[in-house]
């Protein structure tokens, strides 16, 4: 997307415009004056301290250099706006309104640390996704963020459910080739009942730096989510993904999928929060690695003193595709409580296995096309978890589309 000088309000350098007035609603200039102060107040991640941070060291990072694009975003929204309401914050009336008056920033808090204070303080706009109590879509909603001029970047995303509804959503992420560091922001908060499938896609370019975080905050019992993050691209693509079960019946099921090569770097932080009763959490990352490419992975489950009969998930496992690719993975329990169901979690790394490589030459197949058939396997098992056959095969072909450069 090419840009006039018109459409090009930088506002830069950032920290020189933090907490501006903008003419915002109320609750958007308390949240920006907010993030403001506390980027202000905050340094950037400590890898040699903060546990999450270990294996990504961004202190030479500078996010205030990058201008603020005021047009920057490039966004798409494909949606039944007959039965549910998805559109920028800027755009809302009515209900959907009043929904993200009463939401926004309350399930992922400014003061996170530095990156997420300064999305805050200056996001342009956001896009909610309201749907209203027993509504069910057979069609899922499609959001398309594209970035192309150099900028720091704050998409922001809220989604609100009513009771008893069923939806999915699918946002998916371009940049292009110029520099850019992305802070995108997903709130998730359910109502009681309401099922949500939120499947994220990162087809960042190869000099986008991004620094995401998503909450599925569940206070209303029996409400479920199941994501899909697929790491397709990326310079530096660093998830932070929490669910926090704290209604009775509470549920999350976190899949993610990735496909490194080059100097590609994706760092996945999970929390699985059992605060409430009879909460069920599952797990499943799997990560392929060629080239120089890392992969790492540090799971946190939580079992509180309060979340009886909780059942308890999580897999990370990586396949190496060369020597020098790398991957770190670092599951860890936290119980307070015996009285449980099932918390278990475990890991691995390692290369293809040869006597299957071995099995598939030998029926004529060449070592690439095998190793490619391996891969496809290795990832579905991922990706069969989706109910949605044509969103299956979607995912399956952004894989399939890296797989064919090599």
């Amino acid at each position: 997307m090419q840009m006039t000088s018109a459409q090009t309000e930088q506002i830069a350098p950032a920290s020189k415009k933090l907490g501006e007035s903008l003419g915002d609603a109320p609750w958007l200039a308390e949240a920006r004056a907010k993030g403001a102060a506390t980027a202000d107040r905050l340094a950037m991640p400590d890898s040699r301290r903060e546990r999450p941070w270990k294996y990504l060291d961004v202190s030479n990072l500078r996010p205030e250099d990058f201008p603020v694009v005021a047009d920057g975003e490039e966004l798409t929204i494909e949606a039944d706006q007959s039965r549910v309401t998805a559109a920028k914050f800027s755009e809302l009336s009515g209900p959907a309104a009043d929904a993200v008056a009463k939401h926004f920033g309350t399930a992922v808090s400014s003061g996170l640390n530095k990156l997420t204070a300064l999305h805050y303080a200056l996001l342009r706009d956001g896009v909610v996704v309201h749907v209203p109590a027993d509504v069910e879509l057979a069609e899922p909603i499609r959001l398309k963020r594209t970035y192309e001029a150099s900028q720091f970047a704050a998409p922001h995303t809220l989604i609100v459910t009513g009771p008893n509804s069923r939806v999915t959503i699918v946002q998916e992420f371009h940049s292009g080739v110029e520099e850019i560091v992305a802070t995108p922001v997903t709130e998730i908060i359910p109502g009681p009942g309401s099922e949500i499938r939120y499947y994220t896609l990162h087809r960042w370019g190869e000099k986008t730096q991004v620094f995401e975080h998503q909450r599925f905050f569940a206070e209303q019992r029996d409400a479920a989510l199941q994501s899909l993050n697929v790491f397709a691209s990326g310079q530096v693509v660093k998830s932070h993904i929490e669910a926090s079960l704290i209604g009775r019946g509470t549920s999350s099921e976190l899949l993610g999928v990735g496909y490194g090569t080059g100097h590609n770097h994706a760092d996945v932080y999970t929390v699985q929060d059992h605060i409430g009763p009879d909460t069920r959490s599952d797990l499943l990352v799997k990560s392929t690695l060629r080239d120089n490419a890392r992969a790492v992975y540090y799971g946190l489950t939580k079992v509180g003193l309060g979340a009886h009969n909780a059942d308890a998930n999580q897999e990370n496992r990586n396949l190496l595709l060369s020597k020098t690719a790398k991957a770190d993975s670092d599951p860890v329990l936290e119980i307070l409580t015996n009285d449980v169901i099932r918390v278990s979690h475990g890991a691995t790394a390692g290369p293809v296995d040869q006597e299957q490589l071995y099995y598939l030459q030998t029926r004529g197949i060449p070592y690439a096309a095998a190793e490619a058939l391996l891969v496809r396997a290795f990832l579905g098992a991922v990706l069969g978890r989706i109910p949605n056959e044509g969103l299956r095969d979607e995912f399956a072909e952004i894989i399939d589309a890296r797989l064919e450069r090599i």
